[in-house]
Parts: C-alpha cells; sequence; structure tokens
C-alpha cells in the first residue's frame, strides 16, 4: 500500500471501476454523453464548454490571422467544428487542430471573405501565416 493511502490496496474491480467511471468523464466532457454517477452534470457541461473555448483561444493564438480573417464568427466556427470532431483523438497541440479546423472549414465550404479563404488554405495547408509589413509614411521629407 503506498504511504498516505487511505483506501487501501486496490484489487482489479476497483481498478476496472475506476477507469470506467474515468472514461465515462471523458466521454461527457468530449462528446456530450451522461457524466458519470456523483458528478454534476452541470458542472461537467460548464467544463467542456470551457475546454472548447480554451482550444479556440489555442487556435487564435497560432493563427491570429485567420482568426481575424473571420472575424466575429470565428468562435461559432470553432464550436460547431469541435462539436463535429468530438471524441477525435487531437494530437499536435493547437497547430494540429488549427490545420484540422481549416480543412472542415475549406471543406464545409462556409462563405467567406478573400482573405478569410487564404489563411484557411495556408492553415490547411499547415504554411506559415503571412504577415503584411505596416506602411510607414516619410513624416521627415
Amino acid at each position: 500500500m503506498p504511504p498516505g493511502d487511505p483506501a487501501g490496496p486496490a484489487g482489479p474491480g476497483v481498478r476496472h471501476d475506476l477507469g470506467t467511471r474515468q472514461e465515462s468523464l471523458i466521454a461527457a466532457l468530449l462528446t456530450g454523453g451522461k457524466p458519470p454517477a456523483g458528478l454534476d452534470g452541470q458542472r461537467v457541461r460548464a467544463q467542456a464548454i470551457a475546454m472548447v473555448r480554451k482550444r479556440a483561444r489555442a487556435v487564435a493564438r497560432a493563427r491570429p490571422e485567420l482568426a481575424a480573417a473571420l472575424g466575429p464568427s470565428f468562435g461559432l466556427l470553432f464550436r460547431e467544428y469541435a462539436a463535429s470532431t468530438a471524441g477525435a483523438a487531437h494530437t499536435g497541440g493547437a497547430a494540429a487542430d488549427c490545420q484540422a479546423f481549416a480543412r472542415y472549414l475549406r471543406a464545409d465550404r462556409h462563405t467567406m471573405s478573400r482573405t478569410a479563404r487564404q489563411a484557411l488554405r495556408r492553415a490547411a495547408l499547415g504554411r506559415p501565416p503571412r504577415y503584411r509589413k505596416a506602411r510607414t509614411t516619410n513624416a521627415a521629407s
């Protein structure tokens, strides 16, 4: 028994039950499934929403030009994407999530501006963002 373990040694049945409850919690967080018994469903749903928002912020930080090009619709479009891919394995962090988000939008043929389409194409292909140089005026002349 590990030091400080008040539950004592965990047998195979206890481990299996814990594993089942953990899988149920993950499913509830990612796919909107029913949370395990004993957990507050409203809190689990709130946490699921927070996780999607966190992913959206990470994508917006990874590709600010994409978030800017999509404007106010970025959040809604990302939530749609996250719901459509619920339960899919997300590996590779924000960059991979951004690439998958861009591919989702391109495949879904959302109507958007030329700037947004260009940003989507670059993000879907994993190319670095393009930044335009700021125009400066020569006030000394």
